[in-house]
Formats: structure tokens, C-alpha cells, sequence
């Protein structure tokens, strides 16, 4: 597993937008030549990118090359229950926590910075830590989080 993309971004990360400082995840995520950068998703993420037409496409290329792996809603969905027990999340989006968790996975691409407070918290994200993407001066994350 590699990263996850918050649907705030998704359009972003998967080249229905043109933004620069996501170009490097793009170029990762369809080049041939590497297998090593994957997206993961599941749970309410999933229902979230499939309510986004250019996302739900993408979704699609990136699943039959193999660069997309969706994580069982139901375990994602168990796993959110904890995370809102905990009653620590400052964002919205414990979903993305459990599905951090549940998939192993410590590279985010987002920029609601209430989630980069939980996905960089000790308490919720832990061993390794969870780092956030945010523009091409983080590309030494890909290499750190994403190696084959």
C-alpha cells in the first residue's frame, strides 16, 4: 500500500486538473515503468470518490492497471466506529484515519489541515507516523512511503 487521496484533492492527484504540485504523484500513479506508487480506498472514501465523475473514472483506470486497491468497506467502517470512540479526531474525516489504519498505509494527499492534525497525531496514526503530501517539494514522501 501507498497513499491515500482526500476526495478534496482527488481531481487534483489524478489528472482532472492540471495543479504542478501534484504532478509527481500523477506521474507515479500511471507511469508503466513503476508498479511502487499505489492509492488506497475504501469505506466512506469510496462513496465519496465514486459521487465525482472524473474521479469515479479514474478510479476505474487505476483499478485494471493494478495502482488502486480498494480495502473492505466493512472493515474500514468497523474500524471508523474506534476512531470516533476515541473522541480525539479535530476533523471530519475519521474515515480516512481507519482507513490509514486498517490498510497500513502513512501517506496522505489532502489540504483540510484539520485532517493533517489527526493523520500526523501519535494517538491516531502511529508506528510509522503519518506524513501528508501536499505539493512537489514532498516528493521525498513517494520515495519513503512508496517503495517496491
Amino acid at each position: 500500500m501507498c497513499l491515500i487521496a482526500d476526495v478534496n484533492i482527488a481531481q487534483e492527484v489524478f489528472g482532472g486538473s492540471e495543479e504542478p504540485e501534484f504532478s509527481v504523484i500523477r506521474q507515479a500513479l500511471y507511469q508503466k515503468a513503476s508498479n511502487s506508487v499505489k492509492l488506497v480506498y475504501g469505506g466512506y472514501l469510496r462513496i465519496e470518490y465514486l459521487r465525482v465523475e472524473a474521479v469515479r473514472r479514474a478510479l476505474r483506470v487505476l483499478d485494471q492497471a493494478g495502482r488502486a486497491r480498494q480495502i473492505s468497506d466493512a472493515v474500514v467502517d468497523a474500524e471508523q466506529k474506534s476512531v470516533e470512540q476515541m473522541s480525539i479526531c479535530v476533523s471530519n474525516d475519521p474515515h480516512i484515519i481507519a482507513l490509514a489504519r486498517t490498510a497500513n498505509v502513512r501517506l496522505l494527499c489532502s489540504h483540510d489541515q484539520a485532517l493533517h492534525t489527526d493523520f500526523t497525531n501519535k494517538k491516531l496514526i502511529d508506528e510509522p507516523r503519518g506524513k501528508v503530501y501536499q505539493k512537489a517539494a514532498h516528493k521525498h514522501l513517494i520515495k519513503k512511503f512508496c517503495a517496491e
